[in-house]
């Protein structure tokens, strides 16, 4: 699953690919399973056009990601990683073709503007941000600061029926400041703060290519996916779950310009098996390891029904997921049965701590 983070359009999928996939389901060739890949772009998708889709495709509605949150809008957009904007102070309005900035001076001259938003306090009523303006002076090696261009403000909705989140941006341009900078640097600062609205505006309405991504990647994982690469973005899935990787590109396709998922069929051949099982095998003992640390903690920090239920189904699921994958591959997938024999002899001992404890007789 190859997860894109840029909003630029890649190539779409090769018809190859599809036809390639097209024959062997239809030609009847025994298959393990898909590789599945997706790339998803920011497009213009809200919430309920979403959910329409996963409706109509039959799709598992649980899977949905939650409301848009308008105080988390705010925060991506006047976070580090939101609207600003550099220039260098010699022409703050020229840029290279294309609308790049051109390249600064490397003998150490450069003087250049930064236009970012700071926080300065919160409280049960509002969140406020400034505009500032930051110049680096290379000759000097130091920094200058118009310390509010703007107050940038977000004010919590406090009716009753308001949701957690909810409220609204108010942008209040310090005028008197923003007029004693040159006229150039006057229009750079009032697009950046126009550019700031529009992108909160987008954001309250239609939901962020990360926020899709994630969906798309938690739904494949759902379906007892497994990483081919230990980073992630490619997966393995079964090939009982064919329909619905099916349902699935549907709805990548219906997200925007580029967006496509691919489910490539792998055939029954030693090699794939080999690929597969040494993939699964690794997730497995991760997975194991990870439930013995948390069974150990269990019963050095005191058990509790709950928990140690919590820590029974976990176990079960990962008995049935291996003794699917063992059954698809042939295998037996020696090391994880040993691994998994290993949890099950330190669960059973800890439901028997827990049995021992609820029978103790209670204090007088």
């Amino acid at each position: 699953m190859t997860e894109t983070h840029a909003t630029t359009p890649a190539t779409s999928p090769a018809t190859g690919l599809d036809a390639y996939t097209e024959a062997l389901e239809q030609g009847g060739a025994p298959i393990l399973g898909h590789l599945v890949l997706y790339s998803v772009y920011d497009g213009r998708v809200t919430p309920d056009q979403l959910a329409l889709w996963v409706q109509q495709l039959g799709l598992d509605a649980a899977m949905l990601p939650g409301p848009i949150r308008a105080m988390d809008v705010f925060e991506r957009v006047t976070g580090p990683k939101g609207v600003r904007a550099s220039y260098p102070l010699a022409d703050p309005a020229s840029t290279a073709p294309g609308g790049r900035r051109r390249r600064r001076p490397t003998d150490g001259t450069a003087v250049e503007a930064l236009l970012m938003v700071r926080h300065v306090r919160r409280d049960t009523d509002r969140i406020v941000r400034h505009l500032v303006r930051e110049v680096r002076d290379e000759t000097q090696t130091r920094l200058s600061y118009d310390a509010r261009l703007a107050e940038i403000v977000f004010e919590y909705d406090r009716a009753p029926t308001a949701a957690i989140g909810d409220g609204s941006l108010a942008v209040k341009p310090n005028r008197a400041a923003i007029a004693g900078l040159p006229e150039a640097e006057q229009t750079r600062v009032q697009d950046l703060l126009a550019d700031l609205e529009d992108t909160y505006r987008q954001g309250c309405h239609f939901l962020t290519g990360d926020r899709l991504r994630g969906m798309i990647r938690a739904y494949v994982e759902g379906l007892d996916a497994i990483r081919i690469r230990p980073t992630g973005g490619v997966y393995f899935v079964t090939r009982e779950h064919s329909d619905t990787l099916s349902r699935l590109r549907e709805l990548v396709a219906r997200m925007g310009e580029g967006s496509h998922l691919s489910r490539i069929p792998l055939p029954d051949q030693g090699e794939m098996r080999e690929m597969i099982t040494n993939a699964y095998a690794t997730r497995a003992t991760s997975e194991l390891q990870a439930l013995a640390l948390d069974i150990a903690a269990a019963r050095r920090d005191g058990l509790t029904g709950a928990a140690v239920q919590t820590l029974h189904k976990k176990f079960q699921t990962l008995q049935a997921s291996a003794a699917a994958h063992s059954e698809l591959l042939s295998s037996s997938l020696e090391d994880t049965t040993q691994a998994m024999q290993t949890v099950q002899l330190q669960l059973i001992s800890l439901l028997q701590s827990a049995t021992d404890e609820d029978d103790e007789p209670e204090a007088d």
